[in-house]
């Protein structure tokens, strides 16, 4: 027998918004959300020193209320305590599950024990995770195609399938009527929102959002899928989808904004590189790190900008997301127990699953007794598609002058190689 849990009718108090109160999106949809400022790692990969938020929403026609994803089960009582100051929880009539990665679902066994009455409506593919990830079989309404409607009474959501944002079984949601798309993870940022904000015309650092917390949002968790990012907007448009609202997973919902941030998207994941070349590097006793400014010089020279990032000291999703618009790239290693070193290979390992590659690159490095790192960084590279420019620069020990000159010199040669194959 399912435990019921009982809310009486809520009273949605309007003289003062507090941290646990639902925020309006528009009269009739409501963010249900939570912030979570205590996870450290996002995935238990990607560093969110600024917290992240999981926005649910809750969409109330005259007949009937869906609820559209959940949150992370810790922040179950609070989600619940958000709906139930809008409706009582039991009166949901549809649960719209539009991504099943934990942190939009695991509430939702909690959630069904309330809802009682409640039909999930999701994708085949994900009603098979459902089940084995909390082992529930609610009712369910399956979508198969991009018509499935549901009518709310004067509102009706229509559910989109939109694979590979970012796993395969996603969704998104339109409610016509509004023109408010409920877009799941695509479009979102890490950061949690300010007190009692959910809407970024309201948001003091709005730009906060878009050009650092969503780019790092999507370099880090998206970058694989950059394909997929543009065949969903090319499929919008063919449904002559254009959202009023733009409703995401994390981060706030856009009004003014809301072409903007689609529109960053489109260009990440093209990409739209600019005069730019990213050098990151590993350096153990500072020698590979003495060619960093020397480097920089060189792609100066060749009229670019340079960043560059110890792997030692920053988080990866940073040079991820540097590397967005940068076709070229230098990338130092000394030489680790015959290897490269660590981090550098982590950081190899993730331009692989993030599939950015396509782009010019230069090796430099030190070491102190063998040296293979930088052939065996070539190797691995060129293997993942990466345009390997110029002679790798190995120097044993600490570099003198004419090493510095040939780094600066290659830095410039792999910068102009790039600027020019890309017509910048």
């Amino acid at each position: 027998m399912v435990d019921r849990i009982v809310f009486t009718e809520p009273v949605l108090r309007h003289d003062h918004m507090k941290r646990d109160d639902p925020l309006r999106v528009t009269s009739d949809v409501h963010w249900v959300g939570v912030n979570d400022a205590h996870t450290d790692l996002f995935e238990g990969l990607w560093e969110i020193p600024e917290g992240v938020s999981y926005n649910s929403y809750l969409v109330t026609g005259s007949e009937k209320t869906a609820l559209i994803d959940n949150v992370l089960g810790k922040y179950e009582q609070e989600h619940l305590s958000k709906i139930g100051q809008l409706i009582d929880p039991s009166r949901i009539d549809y649960i719209i599950i539009n991504h099943m990665e934990p942190e939009h679902t695991s509430a939702l066994p909690r959630i069904l024990k309330t809802a009682i009455n409640a039909q999930v409506v999701l994708s085949p593919i994900a009603l098979n995770m459902l089940k084995n990830f909390y082992h529930v079989e609610p009712r369910t309404i399956l979508v198969k195609g991009d018509d499935v409607r549901l009518d709310l009474g004067g509102k009706t959501l229509r559910l989109i399938q939109t694979p590979w944002l970012h796993w395969p079984e996603t969704l998104c949601a339109y409610l016509i009527e509004e023109k408010v798309l409920f877009s799941c993870d695509a479009f979102g940022s890490f950061r949690q929102l300010p007190e009692s904000q959910i809407m970024e015309s309201d948001i003091e650092n709005k730009d906060e959002y878009i050009n650092n917390a969503s780019r790092k949002y999507f370099a880090g968790v998206f970058s694989g899928q950059r394909e997929w990012v543009l065949k969903a907007l090319e499929k919008f448009e063919d449904l002559d989808i254009e959202p009023e609202v733009l409703a995401p997973s994390h981060g706030p919902a856009y009004t003014v904004s809301a072409r903007e941030i689609m529109g960053r998207w489109a260009s990440w994941s093209k990409p739209n590189y600019v005069r730019k070349a990213v050098i990151t590097f590993g350096s153990m006793y500072g020698m590979t790190a003495k060619f960093v400014e020397s480097i920089k010089e060189g792609v100066e020279e060749a009229g670019g900008q340079a960043e560059a990032f110890d792997l030692s000291r920053t988080a990866p999703i940073e040079v991820l997301s540097a590397m967005l618009d940068a076709p070229a790239l230098m990338i130092g290693t000394p030489t680790y127990e015959r290897d490269l070193f660590p981090k550098v290979k982590y950081l190899v390992n993730l331009l692989e699953l993030k599939k950015l590659s396509d782009r010019c690159v230069g090796i430099f490095g030190s070491f102190g007794w063998s040296g293979e790192a930088t052939r065996k960084l070539e190797e691995k590279l060129v293997a993942l598609g990466f345009r390997l420019v110029g002679k790798s620069l190995a120097v044993l020990g600490s570099p003198a002058q004419e090493d510095f000159e040939k780094a600066k010199k290659l830095a410039k040669t792999v910068a102009e190689t790039a600027f020019s194959e890309r017509g910048l």
